[in-house]
């Protein structure tokens, strides 16, 4: 219903709407299947289809980068950021990340929590490493390469590019970005946790917005994992929503710097339009992938509306009898299509 409803531009004639958005949608989707299986003449293949062949491309989407690499030496701190980036969002490392934390908590019981997180974050590369060692003197066949790879940690040497793609985005760093074109925006969902007094501990997902600043390749030998370091807007003091349902976001409001990196796999592209009012100030837009596929067929119902309508609720405001002075509010809806009436029953 969520979708339907989405559908009516004109209250007095919803039937009418949601009728010619169905056909029009439906028209969409057969010149797109049509399109599929037919042989582009002079028309260049997708370059922005990422993922391997033989492969699921909703499973597996592996970026490549299109610009040079530079060889660089990054200080310790940076990259004991990266990794544990790449080893908080490694699903195998998963149960060693609560093990790790339920040590702490026993050895550690009289300390206080900002303190634990401190110290599970400088100390956990090392434990882990020690304990993957030790399963492996036992039993090497339940430790994956990858898992042992990452254990040991990257090398000294990253490799820097400021071109990438993936996912059918193509991602530019923010030293990159000209005068006419802006692929630096980046958006992430993440899964945030809120401590207050009321509620307690709360779980929910958040939306972070930032700006590409350095694309890095951290080497793990067997395995090259790609990483963006971006500049990400504080959510608590430059963020906001405003009354038509857009993000309106400051970027010079910097914010999470212990937490820069984040898997090049997990970006989304948006775009950063300056508020008019405000030029401190700016409206964030989520960018449609290149290689976008309607998911009509897949159950999700929503993947088609919300590419060609932004999600606003608000998209017909009501409109006041003050406002509309000597106009009458049958000059705003359309006759050429006829509604049905509905009598209330009494």
């Amino acid at each position: 219903m969520k979708v339907i409803k989405g559908h009516v531009r004109n209250k007095n004639q919803p039937c009418g709407c949601i009728a010619e958005e169905n056909v029009a949608e439906e028209t969409i989707e057969m010149y797109c299947e049509y399109h599929i299986s037919i042989k582009t003449i002079g028309i260049p293949l997708d370059r922005h289809n990422t993922s391997h062949s033989g492969q699921d491309s909703e499973s597996v989407m592996e970026g490549e980068p299109l610009s040079y690499g530079e060889q660089c030496i990054v200080t310790r701190d940076q990259l004991r950021q990266a990794h544990f980036s790449v080893m908080e969002n490694t699903p195998e490392i998963e149960p060693y990340i609560d093990r790790h934390k339920l040590y702490l908590e026993t050895k550690h019981r009289n300390q206080k929590r900002a303190w634990m997180e401190k110290y599970h974050y400088n100390s956990f590369g090392d434990w882990l490493k020690n304990e993957v060692e030790k399963e492996l003197e036992v039993d090497g066949e339940n430790i994956s390469e990858n898992l042992r790879w990452i254990s040991h940690g990257p090398h000294y040497e990253v490799t820097k590019y400021t071109v990438y793609r993936i996912n059918g985005y193509l991602f530019r760093t923010r030293s990159r970005d000209g005068k006419i074109h802006q692929n630096s925006g980046v958006s992430v969902a993440a899964n945030d946790m809120h401590i207050s007094r009321d509620d307690g501990v709360t779980y929910g997902k958040t939306s972070y917005n930032g700006v590409l600043q350095e694309i890095w390749e951290l080497d793990y030998c067997e395995r090259k994992i790609h990483l963006f370091k971006c500049n990400w807007v504080d959510n608590n003091r430059g963020v906001k929503r405003d009354i038509l349902g857009y993000n309106i976001v400051e970027l010079t409001m910097l914010g999470h710097k212990n937490d820069p990196f984040i898997l090049a796999s997990q970006a989304r592209k948006v775009f950063y339009v300056k508020d008019q009012k405000d030029k401190k100030k700016s409206i964030v837009f989520v960018v449609p992938p290149k290689n976008y596929r309607d998911a009509y067929d897949d159950g999700n119902d929503e993947e088609f509306s919300t590419v060609i309508f932004s999600r606003n609720d608000n998209i017909l405001p009501d409109v006041g009898r003050k406002d509309l002075g000597k106009e009458s509010r049958n000059d705003y809806f359309r006759t050429e299509c006829r509604g049905l009436l509905i009598r209330k029953p009494k």
